[in-house]
This record gives structure tokens, C-alpha cells and sequence, in this order.
């Protein structure tokens, strides 16, 4: 089981005993600091990890709504306040939940029920983004194609289409090369031509102004040497 590391602050000593108590009560949540002041948390922050944060919000020098502002990179956050009137500006910050003193367990429950569901959905929006970085939809005759990234081996201008080189075999498709260039993933294709955009994993090797692929050497254009270089580290 994946410990959720989770950091208490409020300037309470009682209040982080009974959040302290309630937490026991589910073993995946490990609490790795307590603090009774913004500052303080913030330096713990600086140089620890935490999953998720239990804050107060009116607290001395710093209140928790400011203090999750300062936040660059902030993890998960609860509330948990005596105050009804800070919810609407919470929400509105994107915290997991607003827990009203005293809280009780089943309301503590609840809360980390939602911190977990909102894990798995982004878990999921992650998995379903890499799934669809690794495929493109080629328009071919009046279908869509669905190629696989690691089956392209280069594409080649058409005029107002484009040739897919993939797996021995060829698609033509009705988009040009600077469309493809916006769909293909940056990090893993380049055009190196006015006429030819490679997969960066298929280069072989580069020679001059060629480019060699396992069964084919392309041109490289001078406009496009640059980048090239760049991307390969040259």
C-alpha cells in the first residue's frame, strides 16, 4: 500500500491531536510533519515531499488561504476551520475539501474519500493522454486510420498530402506536413526537410547534410539543420 504522506498545521495544539487521532484510523495516511505556523510548514515544504496538507485557516501571520497562495507546486490540501466564511474563496482555490470544527470522524472519512477519488481521476486523465500520444488519426480515403507511433518510419510531402512510411508498407493522407507536425508529439518527431518529418528513435545516423534511417537516407534542409543539431545533442 502507497503511504499518503500528509503534513497538519494549525496553531492548535488540540486541533492537530484530534486529526492526529482521526488519521490513525486509515493506515495509508502517514503524517510526517506538524506545525502550528505557516512559515514554519513552508520551510518543511522546501525540502519534503507531501501528498497532502490538513490546514487551519485563521492562524497568526500567515492565514491558510494565504499560505496555500505562496504555494508554487502545492500538494492536495484539506481545510479544516471554524469558520463558514472562507468556503466560497477555498472552493475556488481547488481544495479536495472544507472541514468544519470539530470534526468528526465520519466526516474526516469522507474527506479522504475525495482526496483518493480525485488521485484516481488524474491518474486516469494521465493514462489516457499517454494512450493518445502514442497513436495519430490519419485521414486515408473517406476513413480514419489509427497508426501507432512506433510503426512510423518517416513521412514524406504530397503536395497537399502526405506519404506514411510505416512498417514496410505505405498510407497516403489527406494532411500536410505542417499539420502533422502539430499532431506528432514535439519530443519524438522533427521535420529535417521541406518535404520530410522522421521519427527522432529512427535515425540511425547523420552524415553531412543526410540523415540514415535503417533502409533509407534522407535529405537534411539548411533551415533545418539547427534544430536538428539541437534535438540530437550534436
Amino acid at each position: 500500500m502507497r503511504k499518503i504522506k500528509c503534513l497538519l498545521l494549525d496553531d492548535e495544539p488540540i486541533a492537530i491531536r484530534i486529526i492526529e487521532r482521526h488519521l490513525e484510523n486509515f493506515p495509508e495516511m502517514e503524517i510526517v510533519g506538524c506545525f502550528n505556523s505557516a512559515p514554519a510548514a513552508m520551510s518543511f515544504l522546501r525540502e519534503n515531499e507531501v501528498d497532502l496538507i490538513f490546514s487551519d485557516i485563521e492562524m497568526p501571520q500567515m492565514n491558510g488561504l494565504q499560505f496555500l497562495k505562496s504555494l508554487t507546486k502545492a500538494p492536495a490540501l484539506i481545510f479544516t476551520t471554524a469558520y463558514r466564511n472562507y468556503a466560497v474563496e477555498a472552493f475556488d482555490l481547488d481544495v479536495v475539501d472544507y472541514l468544519m470544527k470539530p470534526i468528526s470522524l465520519e466526516r474526516m472519512a469522507r474527506a479522504i474519500n475525495r482526496y483518493h477519488d480525485r488521485e484516481d481521476a488524474q491518474s486516469e486523465s494521465i493514462v489516457a493522454k499517454f494512450v493518445a500520444e502514442e497513436i495519430i488519426n490519419l485521414k486515408v480515403d473517406k476513413k480514419i486510420v489509427r497508426l501507432a507511433l512506433d510503426k512510423i518510419d518517416y513521412f514524406e510531402s504530397f503536395g497537399d498530402y502526405a506519404i506514411c512510411r510505416h512498417d514496410g508498407g505505405k498510407l497516403v493522407t489527406r494532411e500536410t506536413l505542417a499539420h502533422l507536425l502539430e499532431l506528432l508529439p514535439s519530443d519524438r518527431f522533427i521535420r529535417i526537410h521541406r518535404q520530410f518529418i522522421v521519427p527522432l528513435a529512427k535515425i540511425e545516423s547523420i552524415s553531412g547534410n543526410t540523415v540514415h534511417l535503417k533502409e533509407k537516407e534522407l535529405p537534411v534542409g539548411r533551415s533545418y539543420r539547427s534544430a536538428l543539431k539541437v534535438k540530437m545533442n550534436l
